[in-house]
Formats: structure tokens, C-alpha cells, sequence
């Protein structure tokens, strides 16, 4: 006898006689109601847990009826104390204590929903408390796509919260770090972010270690389309080689944006750069609008590269080279159709800047 899991579902919460058949929804194993309240809205899912012991049980031990959530965003600011105020005065000189201000900011398709938290960020356990409150509001959703992070400090204590088995990171794709102090070694922020499904990756003015931008980091993400990395400081990224680019163009796809900014530098060759542009051009998406490839490598500060290497690049058919020239470093730009790079090499140099359009 076939049996409509939808339709028992309907009669347990509504009460509605839909189909006449011999078997209890509550006969039913785990496993089946699990699959069963998977295919549920949130709604109803909500409203089955209320009517049993064993269904809230399987409700919240596997994190069933979550509302799907496009972007997760946490900030965290100190706002500053508030004049005291008596009537219509405001008493400047009585300030209260500023107080950190946690905003939890998700977006649906269907709106955004925000909650907030203030914090005294004198007390021992400010940070524990903060962290509270965003796994509290983790383990209500389901991510999709976005994880955003703004003025936050990843510590070892946040790295424990988000791994958590209870809140799902497999299926995020792009995850952004704002004016973050990140304070993860290589292994944990690598472990973190092999939860994720990563194609995204963005650190704009954050401080961290630069074993972070690492070819081991780097080279475990093989889903990477975008990398913008802006330090806080100017950095040496001294275990970011040619390693990276030799990975991706003999064993990945190459990611079509790369942007180390901000006094970013690397010990990147021009050599891997000229293999990462004979690998993209060679892709047979290359021609197309929707590949358009732009590369910013940042200062090559690796001693061993000659300026053999440096004029075959430049000499490369089809390319149009503009080199220019301030007290400290010589940009150089390369465009060809869809493709833009852009990198920097230190002094010394030749005096006079070169402009040239090479024919195909």
C-alpha cells in the first residue's frame, strides 16, 4: 500500500482526514521523519515539533525547519556613551560608558532580519557573550551563500563557535573579512575554511599573520574564482610563491580575479605570473565577455627573477604594456581583450618609463 508522506503530515498537524490507511506517522523510524520534515516548510516543521516529545526531539537534534539565509552578516563596533539626559537637556560632561554594539544582519530572499547586542567590552567575558549571540543566531538558520564578518576578532574562541557541528558552513561560497583582527594560525583559518565550499575570498584592512596568504592556505581552496586581499598595514607575504600559480594553472582552474593591494607583497616571479597567462589564455572560455580575467599581484619581491624574465613578458604578442615609474617601485600593466595584469618590481630600475602596444 503506497502511502502520501505529505498528506500524513497535513492529518498529524491539521487533524485533517486526507487519506484513509493503517499506519501511525508516529509508527514511522527516525529516518523517514527526518526526510519527511526536510521537504516541510519552516511553518510546519515549527508546528510538528510542538505536537510530540519525539518530534521536537528530531526537530532539534537535527536542526530541522531552519529558514534559508542568502547572507549571515556580524559587525561589531564600540559606540561611544551617550551625554546624560534630564528633560529636554543633555548633559555632555556625564557620559555614559561606551558599550560594543554586536549587529546580526541576514538576508532572505524574502527580507533582511536584524538583531544586536550591547556589550560592556570591559567585562572578562564580553567577548565569551558576543560569541554567544552569534551562535545563537547560527544555529536558527540555514546559510547559503555569504558569511561577513566587520570589525569582529577571530580568535581562537570565535574559530571553536563557528565549527561547531551545529551551524552548517558547507554551503557557503563567499566569505568576507572587514577591519577583522584575525588572530587563527595557517592550520585553523585552513580548517575553517575547508567547511566552506570557498570561491569568494575577500580581507580587506584586517590585521593577521601572513601565514594566512599562504601557497598551503591558498592551494587547499580548489573552488577559488576571487582573492582581494588588503592589509591594514603594508605586508610581506613571504610563504605566498610560485607554488600557488604553478598549482592552479597544471591543477585547477585559474581564479579570474586576484587582487593583492594595500602594499601587498609576495615572492611571485614574473616566470609564474607568464605561466598563470598562458594557462588562462589557453582555457577555451578565454574569448568569451563573461571570462574577463583581473590580475593584481602586488610587489614582486622575490630576488632570484631576471630581467630576462621580465622582458619576455613584456614581448609577449598581443599584449599592450604600459610601465610606469615612481620613488620606490615600476608599475607595469598588461592588457590583451579580456585579460588586464598589473604588478609592481622594486628599485633599481632604468630612469625613463616605457609606453607600447605590441601587434598580435
Amino acid at each position: 500500500m503506497l502511502i502520501d508522506i505529505n498528506a500524513l503530515l497535513i492529518e498529524f498537524i491539521y487533524g485533517h482526514n486526507l487519506l484513509n490507511f493503517r499506519m501511525n506517522i508516529t509508527d514511522m523510524p527516525d529516518d523517514v521523519l527526518i526526510r519527511l520534515l526536510n521537504t516541510a516548510s519552516p511553518t510546519d516543521v515549527t508546528r510538528t515539533k510542538r505536537t510530540c516529545k519525539r518530534f521536537n526531539r528530531i526537530v532539534n537534534t537535527y536542526n530541522l525547519g531552519k529558514p534559508l539565509v542568502k547572507e549571515f552578516c556580524v559587525e561589531s563596533r564600540i559606540a561611544p556613551g551617550m551625554p546624560t539626559k534630564i528633560g529636554r537637556l543633555r548633559l555632555g560632561a556625564m557620559m555614559t560608558t561606551p558599550k560594543r554594539r554586536t549587529v546580526v544582519t541576514m538576508r532572505r530572499e524574502k527580507g533582511i532580519k536584524t538583531t544586536e547586542r550591547l556589550e560592556d567590552p570591559s567585562c572578562s567575558n564580553a567577548n565569551q557573550s558576543a560569541n554567544l549571540f552569534v551562535q545563537e543566531n547560527l544555529k536558527k538558520i540555514e546559510l547559503q551563500e555569504k558569511i561577513s564578518f566587520d570589525g569582529v576578532t577571530l580568535d581562537e574562541d570565535f574559530y571553536k563557535m563557528l565549527i561547531s557541528q551545529k551551524n552548517g558552513l558547507e554551503h557557503v561560497t563567499t566569505i568576507s573579512l572587514s577591519l577583522c583582527h584575525i588572530r587563527l594560525s595557517w592550520i585553523q583559518f585552513t580548517d575553517l575554511l575547508s567547511r566552506m565550499t570557498v570561491k569568494h575570498l575577500y580581507i580587506d584592512f584586517c590585521t593577521f599573520d601572513p601565514s594566512l596568504i599562504s601557497d598551503k592556505v591558498l592551494m587547499s581552496l580548489p573552488l577559488l574564482e576571487t582573492i582581494q586581499i588588503q592589509s591594514r598595514y603594508p605586508c610581506f607575504l613571504n610563504e605566498l610563491s610560485d607554488q600557488t600559480l604553478i598549482h592552479w594553472a597544471t591543477n585547477s582552474a585559474v581564479p579570474k580575479t586576484i587582487q593583492l593591494r594595500n602594499g601587498c607583497a609576495s615572492r611571485i616571479t614574473v616566470e609564474g605570473i607568464k605561466m598563470m597567462i598562458m594557462r588562462a589564455l589557453s582555457t577555451p572560455t578565454a574569448s568569451q565577455p563573461s571570462s574577463k580575467f583581473d590580475w593584481d599581484f602586488g610587489l614582486l619581491l622575490e630576488p632570484t627573477q631576471t630581467d630576462s624574465a621580465l622582458l619576455s613578458l613584456i614581448l609577449c604578442p598581443g599584449f599592450e604594456v604600459k610601465i610606469a615609474d615612481d620613488f620606490r617601485s615600476r608599475r607595469i600593466n598588461l592588457s590583451h581583450q579580456n585579460f588586464a595584469l598589473q604588478f609592481f618590481i622594486p628599485a633599481p630600475f632604468p630612469v625613463e618609463p616605457i609606453s607600447a602596444a605590441m601587434p598580435a
